[in-house]
C-alpha cells in the first residue's frame, strides 16, 4: 500500500509563476470562484426583503406583475398598456413567474434581481476566462471586484428591472469581442440578439446599438443588413401584438415616451453629458479607477469593445437623463465594465494595490455592515420604511372594500386590496400635468376614477413631501387639502387620512 501511495502524483493547489505568468491549479481556481460567488450572494441576498427601504419603482413592478397574474395589463389605476411608465413585458413576465413560486412579496422581486447580480458575477468571470484563455488571475479579480463593488451590491438589492440587462451587456461584450477579433458572425448575432431581447424589457439597452454599429462598420459593414433587423425583431413582435390588441393605447404611450425623452436642445444635451460624466467621476471613486483600468487591458479588441460599451451608452443616455442620484439605476447594466476595469487596474498596476488595498477592505467592511444592519443610501429621503408601510396597509385593508379608492405612493399601494392610485394619477385624472403622466390621458385608460374627491383614504409619506410637493404644484395643493381631513393612523413618517 505504501508503494502504491508513492506512485500517486501529488497535486500542488497553490498558485505558481511560469515564465512571468500567474498560474492557478484548476481545482483551486474553482474553489476561489465558488467563494467569490458565495460572497456575492451573501452581499446581495442577506436580509434583502426589508433592507434597504422600499422604492416606488420596485412597487411599480410588483403591481404590474400582480395584475398580470390576474390576466390584465394594468398599473394601479391605469390599464391597457404599461409603456406609458416605460414598463415593457419581459421583466414583468419574468417577475410574474417568480411570484407564482415565491409569492407576491418584495422579497421575491429582490430575490430575482439579487440572483441576477450573482449570475452576472459568474458570467463576468466566464467572459474574461473565455476571451483571455492564458489569463487566469484577471477573470477571478473581475468577479471579485463586481462581487464587492458597493454600487453593484446596492442596486442588486433594489428590485430594478435594469438588473435583467446586466447579463445581456456581458453577453454583448463577449459576442462583439469575438466578432471584432475573428469576424465570426455568431458573435455579432449574439450581441444583436441580446440587445433586441433587452429592448422588450428596458429601452436603456438601446444605447448599445451605437457600439454595435461601430464595431460592425469597422469589421464588415455588410453585416448590418441582417444585424439591424435582428435587433428590431423582438420589439417588432411586441409592437404587432400591441397594435392588434390595444392600438390606441400603444400609440399614445409610445408617442408620449418618445417625446418625453427628447425635450433638451443640443446644447442642453452636451451640458447634460458633461455634468453626468463629471458627477460619476467625482461621486464614485470606483468609476475613474475602472475607466482607467480598462485602458490597461492587454488584448486590443477586448479593451476597445469594453470601452465602447461603457462610454458610448454614457453619451447616448446622458444626453437626456441623469445617471446619478434617483436615476443611478440607468448605470446598473454597465457596472460590470467598471468592475472589469478595476480588476485590470489591480492586475496590471500591482504597486497601486498598496494604495487602494486599505480602501477596498474598508469598502467591503462598510458594505457588510450595511447588509447586516441598515443600508444607508443617497436616496433614503425617498424610500419608505417597510415595517411602517405594512402596518399602514394592514390598517387600511381592514377598513376598505375592493371598490373603495385609496391614494398612496406605489411603494405602499401595491399592498392594498382596494382600488389604489398614486397622487400623480389623481392629478392627471383632474386634467393636469404631472411629471410622469400627461393631462390628456384618455378617460378609458383609467380602470376607476382616481381623483381625490373619490378617495376614502389618503396616505401621505416622504415621497409625496420630498418629491411630489417639490415637482408637482397640484400635489402640494392636494396635500394641503388632505391635511385638513381626519388623521386616523400614523406609523413612522406615514400618515393615513380619512375623508
Amino acid at each position: 500500500m505504501a508503494a502504491m501511495a508513492d506512485q500517486i502524483p501529488q497535486i500542488d493547489p497553490s498558485p505558481t509563476i511560469v515564465r512571468g505568468r500567474f498560474i492557478l491549479n484548476p481545482a483551486f481556481e474553482v474553489v476561489l470562484l465558488l467563494l467569490i460567488l458565495g460572497l456575492a450572494a451573501y452581499l446581495r441576498l442577506h436580509n434583502v426583503g426589508e433592507n434597504p427601504g422600499w422604492y416606488t419603482d420596485e412597487a411599480t413592478h410588483l403591481d404590474i406583475a400582480h395584475h398580470l397574474m390576474q390576466g390584465r395589463w394594468q398599473y394601479l389605476a391605469v390599464n391597457q398598456s404599461t409603456l406609458l411608465f416605460a414598463r415593457m413585458p419581459l421583466f414583468e413576465l419574468t417577475l410574474t413567474g417568480a411570484m407564482r413560486v415565491f409569492g407576491v412579496e418584495m422579497f421575491t422581486l429582490r430575490l430575482l434581481t439579487g440572483s441576477l447580480g450573482v449570475l452576472s458575477v459568474g458570467l463576468l468571470y466566464g467572459v474574461c476566462r473565455r476571451l483571455l484563455p492564458r489569463e487566469r488571475l484577471l477573470p477571478l479579480l473581475a468577479a471579485l471586484m463586481l462581487a464587492i463593488y458597493p454600487q453593484a451590491v446596492l442596486y442588486s438589492r433594489f428590485g430594478f428591472s435594469y438588473n435583467l440587462l446586466t447579463p445581456m451587456v456581458l453577453l454583448a461584450l463577449f459576442g462583439l469581442t469575438v466578432y471584432w477579433r475573428s469576424g465570426a458572425r455568431y458573435g455579432v448575432a449574439l450581441a444583436a440578439g441580446v440587445v433586441g431581447i433587452g429592448l422588450v424589457s428596458d429601452l436603456m439597452i438601446g444605447s448599445l446599438v451605437a457600439p454595435l454599429l461601430l464595431v460592425v462598420f469597422a469589421r464588415r459593414w455588410r453585416d448590418m443588413v441582417w444585424m439591424l433587423p435582428l435587433i428590431a425583431l423582438p420589439f417588432g413582435l411586441y409592437t404587432v401584438l400591441m397594435l392588434i390588441t390595444v392600438p390606441d393605447a400603444f400609440w399614445f404611450d409610445l408617442n408620449y415616451t418618445l417625446f418625453r425623452l427628447n425635450k433638451l436642445t443640443l446644447a442642453g444635451q452636451i451640458g447634460n453629458v458633461a455634468l453626468n460624466y463629471t458627477t460619476l467621476l467625482s461621486q464614485d471613486v470606483w468609476f475613474p479607477i475602472g475607466l482607467f483600468g480598462l485602458f490597461l487591458l492587454r488584448e486590443a479588441h477586448f479593451k476597445a469593445t469594453a470601452l465602447l460599451l461603457l462610454l458610448l451608452p454614457l453619451v447616448v443616455l446622458g444626453r437626456t437623463v441623469a445617471l446619478t442620484s434617483l436615476s443611478a439605476y440607468y448605470m446598473i447594466p454597465l457596472l460590470p465594465l467598471v468592475a472589469l476595469g478595476a480588476a485590470a487596474f489591480v492586475r496590471y498596476a500591482p504597486l497601486i494595490l498598496f494604495v487602494i488595498g486599505v480602501p477596498l477592505m474598508t469598502s467591503l467592511a462598510l458594505t457588510l455592515n450595511h447588509v447586516n444592519g441598515h443600508y444607508q443610501t443617497a436616496i433614503d429621503p425617498f424610500l419608505l420604511d417597510p415595517a411602517a408601510v405594512q402596518q399602514a396597509a394592514e390598517f387600511i385593508n381592514d377598513r376598505t372594500t375592493p371598490d373603495d379608492v385609496v391614494i398612496a405612493s406605489p411603494a405602499m399601494a401595491w399592498l392594498l386590496t382596494a382600488h389604489a392610485a398614486d397622487f400623480q394619477m389623481s392629478v392627471s385624472a383632474m386634467g393636469l400635468d404631472s411629471i410622469h403622466i400627461p393631462s390628456n390621458l384618455p378617460p378609458e385608460r383609467y380602470a376607476f376614477d382616481p381623483r381625490l374627491e373619490n378617495a376614502r383614504f389618503v396616505v401621505v409619506d416622504d415621497l409625496w413631501r420630498n418629491w411630489g410637493v417639490v415637482h408637482i404644484p397640484q400635489a402640494a395643493r392636494m396635500l394641503q387639502e388632505v391635511e385638513r381631513w381626519t388623521l386616523v393612523f400614523e406609523a413612522g413618517s406615514l400618515q393615513v387620512y380619512e375623508k
